[in-house]
């Protein structure tokens, strides 16, 4: 096992978000991707267009539910709303699922396609698409969201369309990012999962849904990464990591934190990303520890990033 320590002596906090090399959470078990022998595919001539592939009609599909997910993850991987995914299956507790269960993911809704439209600015730079098989047959893409104004931006999402090279069959998926705060000239990478059957090959278009400035970021808290520890795996598809947090707040106050944990190979390509999340009760000290894993789609994790942010949690 490879064991990287990192102690900060010294603290610098900052408004909303952090970055460090690691961190995940403690109330949440992730779950591996699986591995395909098909490699990684970027900007390769049969997986990009330059025309966007027409938007299929929304229709809602089905989510297998595997070892280790929660309604909360299943519902990022499918950019739609976690409360939405609870009312499509009434009859399902959030808390009691098992592996092999069948969940509704209900299809978005036109209202959430078109959020912020009018207010999307055109400096949000968006990657070629990154993506991966995995052994179920479905695939990963993974798209950098780069924010070049000075000022943050909220609920940035992107619409991935996959199609067939006559794009007679298409399918439509939106990425959304692992947090709800893109600062000033940060980046943060957006995560879409596409279930089996994938076309092959296959084409894709990117189209940018959703990007807000932020109005005001004093509704984030101050969080600062005092501790962390990463320790990638023998075979480098996955790291544990465990974390030391500092949140402002007053001892007692309840604070909902959530943590973007990306995984990079050593090329700096984007493997694996998790959105990890926890509700916990401030000490005198404002400290929040958390640990967890974070898993590659098949590529030797080289380093694990972390980005952070912290609202007080609604009673």
């Amino acid at each position: 096992m490879k064991k990287r320590t990192i102690l900060t002596l010294f603290l610098i906090p900052f408004i909303c978000a952090c970055a460090a090399k690691a961190v995940t959470a403690s109330n949440q078990e992730l779950t591996p991707y699986g591995s395909f022998p098909t490699s990684t595919v970027q900007s390769e001539p049969a997986g990009t267009t330059s025309t966007p592939l027409p938007t299929p009609s929304p229709t809602p599909q089905y989510h297998t539910v595997q070892t280790g997910e929660t309604m909360s993850s299943i519902a990022y991987q499918y950019g739609v709303d976690v409360n939405d995914v609870m009312a499509s299956n009434p009859d399902i507790n959030p808390n009691a699922m098992v592996t092999g269960m069948q969940l509704l993911i209900p299809a978005r809704t036109a209202s959430a396609a078109t959020a912020g439209a009018e207010s999307t600015p055109a400096s949000v730079v968006l990657s070629e698409p990154v993506c991966t098989k995995e052994k179920s047959g479905g695939l990963w893409c993974f798209v950098m969201a780069s924010n070049e104004n000075t000022s943050a931006l909220e609920n940035v999402l992107v619409e991935i369309t996959l199609g067939d090279e006559s794009a007679s069959t298409l399918t439509a998926q939106v990425a959304a990012a692992p947090l709800n705060l893109l600062p000033g000239k940060g980046q943060l990478p957006l995560a879409v999962y596409f279930p089996p059957p994938i076309p092959e090959p296959y084409r894709y278009s990117v189209t940018l849904q959703s990007a807000i400035a932020v109005e005001d970021e004093s509704r984030y808290l101050k969080t600062e990464i005092q501790e962390q520890t990463v320790t990638i795996s023998n075979d480098g598809l996955s790291a544990q990591i465990n974390a030391r947090l500092l949140v402002s707040g007053s001892a007692g106050e309840n604070v909902r934190v959530w943590l973007a944990v990306v995984a990079l190979d050593e090329n700096g390509t984007v493997v694996g990303v998790r959105r990890l999340e926890t509700i916990a009760t401030l000490d005198t000290q404002g400290v929040v520890m958390m640990n967890g894993y974070v898993y590659s789609t098949g590529t030797v994790i080289d380093a694990v990033q972390l980005t952070a942010e912290a609202m007080q949690a609604q009673s």
